[in-house]
């Protein structure tokens, strides 16, 4: 990972770089910011950009050793520390090392992934994310190393609002009094989570959200999507590029279709077809759930904003018909109703709530919302 594989965030790369070369870099950094921001893209370039062997004023070179091994994430004197969950192979000394394969896998496919994705794509289920005790035993004893092929030791925490509270209390001692030539960086996407003994021992960093160009810029990537696909998945995404490239790999045009079947079985309460779309919705991964919900709140959204100004409207021409047809079966404090009960619903959804038991509940409120515009 290079500063030019980021983009944007100009103020915080330089940032970086300036402290590196006035020699006045924290040896503890806290790299806070929001999910699907650049905070581990921002570590990961910053430390690349450390140990380069060739680098530039403003970047690493990219094509060194170094580089090269930073690039596949095995640099021998980079630790990477992150949440786990035991699996039925693994239930003892559950410590990063043993996923690393796949965690590297995962970061080099996906830089600006949030720990739902990690956690999915490994299969920790519904696992709750640790970083234990035994993670910092492990750490300290490879800080009594000295580095093998660079200056500095680097280690990256990925998520240490995931510390277990003896994880934290174990880990002041190094981040206080760490061997010379050590750097931590701590990623973080909630810092209130971490304990104010650990926050009082490093230095804030904080990340702000992509912009709409910044976004843009790295999303053009795909040349098979259009502009309009692009600019739809921005807009919901709310300056999370992982959500957005995300929603850009999955078939929008399906979603409409399931919203359309789902919202025709509501109005006629024809609990038998709801009863398939439940099926389909607890089929689905977590991530799809989320943003087939995401898509939904969307255009309901959309069909309040299209009563202000049709010209507000930033959707395609075949959920355009859609929303005008699905107005004329609700008022506008229904449509009130129904952005509020979704937007809760993905919520609950994000909290781990039973998808089915919320679906259920989210369709039975819209099929009342029906019935009673029916009456009147």
């Amino acid at each position: 990972m290079r500063f030019s594989d980021i983009p944007g965030l100009d103020s915080h790369k330089e940032r970086l770089i300036d402290s590196f070369k006035s020699n006045e870099i924290h040896h503890a950094i806290l790299f806070n910011g929001q999910i699907g921001t650049g905070n581990l893209s921002l570590s990961l370039a910053f430390a690349s950009y450390i140990n380069c062997e060739n680098r530039s004023e403003k970047d690493s070179c990219g094509t060194c050793a170094t580089c090269s091994k930073m690039d596949k994430l095995i640099h021998p004197d980079v630790n990477y520390i992150f949440p786990v969950a035991p699996t039925t192979k693994i239930n003892k000394e559950v410590v990063s090392d043993k996923f690393i394969d796949a965690w590297r896998a995962s970061i080099i496919d996906s830089p600006y992934l949030s720990i739902d994705d990690w956690f999915e794509s490994y299969g920790f289920e519904n696992k709750q994310p640790n970083i234990s005790k035994d993670e910092v035993r492990n750490l300290v004893k490879k800080l009594t190393l000295k580095p093998f092929e660079t200056r500095f030791k680097i280690n990256i925490i990925w998520l240490p609002e995931y510390l277990h509270l003896s994880t934290s209390n174990a880990m002041l001692k190094i981040l206080e009094e760490p061997p010379g030539e050590t750097l931590f960086f701590l990623v973080t996407n909630n810092h209130q989570r971490l304990i104010q003994t650990i926050k009082s021992r490093v230095q804030m960093f904080k990340i702000r959200r992509f912009n709409e160009d910044e976004m843009k810029s790295y999303l053009t990537k795909y040349n098979d999507i259009s502009e309009v696909e692009v600019d739809q998945s921005i807009y919901i995404s709310d300056g999370d590029i992982n959500k957005a490239e995300r929603y850009l790999n999955i078939s929008e045009a399906d979603d409409l279709e399931n919203l359309k079947s789902w919202m025709r079985a509501c109005y006629s309460k024809n609990f038998s077809e709801i009863n398939k779309q439940i099926d389909w919705f607890n089929l689905l991964s977590k991530i799809r759930k989320r943003a087939f919900m995401t898509y939904c709140l969307k255009l309901m959204r959309e069909a309040l904003v299209s009563n202000i100004d049709e010209k507000l409207s930033r959707i395609s021409e075949d959920e355009k018909k859609f929303i005008e047809k699905f107005k004329m079966t609700l008022d506008i404090s229904s449509f009130e109703k129904i952005v509020l009960s979704v937007d809760e619903s993905i919520r609950f959804l994000d909290r781990n709530a039973n998808p089915k038991i919320l679906f259920l509940d989210l369709s039975i409120k819209i099929s009342d919302l029906f019935s009673s515009r029916v009456k009147t």
